[in-house]
């Protein structure tokens, strides 16, 4: 009876299977990640209820993280999302790569609201929840959502689906990145190539120095000598 319990709470809802449906097609629709991402956000939006989301991501040069793209957030607030490695939520989810579920925000004194967002709002009695974001072993960011404050039984399915989700995006950025990685390949490869042709063709090579212009050379002496004999 235990098992079949534990079958039934594993098992999505119908609105979380319209989530799922609605950000695999989203995530379908575009190459670039940033107009992907604000449908995804959007959605999540419609089917939790969540007041903030953002989409973080490391810069592997900087070690900063970022928001990449948010809902909730003006532009302003979105710019103060930085964290380094370890600091504040985003910052331990991302360095360790575990997740983190806060029932309230106001209990948690590691929340440290970098955005301004929520003091501005006074909206500090809220749940949050962070999921990293992987690309096999490597955490490339984060996804946050922030919502009116739920038990911690419906924050834990909060989470499983969000970890779901962040695999969905990290699937899309691994895609992302091989047809960008595939693109500047091919730039390289003609560059490459049109530097060849330049150093082959250059007129230092047409006019004195190539073997084919060293043949005619040797022919002009040869012709010239035939020409005084006739």
């Amino acid at each position: 009876m235990k098992q079949t319990n534990e079958k039934r709470s594993q098992a999505y809802t119908l609105d979380e299977v319209e989530l799922l449906f609605d950000i695999s097609r989203a995530l379908d629709k575009s190459l670039d990640l940033r107009e992907v991402v604000e449908p995804v956000l959007d959605a999540l939006t419609v089917h939790t209820g969540m007041v903030h989301g953002a989409l973080t991501l490391l810069n592997r040069n900087t070690r900063e993280i970022s928001i990449y793209q948010a809902v909730g957030l003006s532009e302003s607030q979105q710019k103060k999302g930085r964290y380094r490695l370890g600091e504040g939520i985003t910052g331990k989810v991302v360095e360790s790569g575990e997740p983190a579920v806060i029932p309230r925000i106001s209990d948690e004194p590691q929340f440290l609201d970098r955005t301004g967002a929520f003091t501005a709002r006074n909206m500090k009695d809220m749940s949050y929840v962070s999921v990293p974001i992987k690309l096999g072993r490597e955490v490339i960011g984060a996804l946050n959502i922030a919502l009116p404050c739920e038990e911690r039984e419906m924050l834990n399915k909060r989470l499983r689906l969000l970890a779901i989700i962040a695999s969905m995006i990290a699937q899309a950025v691994k895609l992302r990145q091989s047809v960008q990685e595939e693109q500047e390949r091919i730039i390289d490869e003609n560059l490459r190539l049109k530097q060849e042709l330049k150093d082959r063709f250059r007129p230092s090579n047409i006019i004195g120095t190539s073997h084919a212009m060293q043949r005619v050379y040797d022919l002009i002496p040869r012709c010239a000598r035939a020409t005084r004999r006739c």
